[in-house]
């Protein structure tokens, strides 16, 4: 069950890398719940107008509404992007290539199509990776001994090189 975190986590990051794969997928459904939302909105809209003939107010009012309700998937489409870039290995600045009206088609298909950076590059580890990460804390390399096996060693190590002196 998807709770909030993961929901902000896949969709309104910009950290980390994003492959081909997921941001194509992630990106049709944010396509699919836009459109969802347009023919909703646009639904109410037509069932209102026609009980309200000559007044245009609902109209400007759905479109309204949809921009305002479209801003969310707009931002979360331009951080879906950003961390596409990172998986390129280039700096989120290129993201700007996206207002360039004629530029902007053409760095689409770049994000779809081109393949990211093959191994861990600046922005985090190959999503592609099969290899698990290595853990910086690992409690299995940690021996812990008690104060017997201490005093066991020590007093197996007095037996063999005797010094005369005695320790206590």
């Amino acid at each position: 069950m998807f709770q909030i975190d993961n929901i902000r986590e896949i969709f309104f990051s910009w950290e980390g890398r994003l492959n081909r794969k997921a941001y194509i997928l992630r990106c049709l459904t944010l396509g699919l719940i836009m459109t969802a939302i347009y023919i909703l909105l646009m639904v109410i809209t037509f069932t209102t107008a026609a009980a309200q003939m000559g007044n245009d107010l609902p109209m400007m009012g759905a479109f309204g509404a949809t921009y305002i309700l479209y801003l969310p998937f707009i931002i979360s489409g331009y951080l879906l992007a950003i961390r596409r870039l990172h998986d390129l290995d280039l700096s989120a600045f290129f993201i700007l290539l996206s207002f360039v009206p004629v530029v902007s088609f053409f760095f689409a298909l770049y994000l779809i199509f081109k393949k990211g950076t093959e191994g861990p590059n600046a922005y985090g580890p190959d999503p592609l990776s099969t290899e698990p990460e290595m853990p910086v804390f690992s409690t299995s390399a940690i021996h812990t001994t008690n104060s017997t096996e201490i005093d066991t060693v020590q007093a197996d190590s007095d037996t063999s090189h005797d010094s005369g002196v005695s320790r206590s």
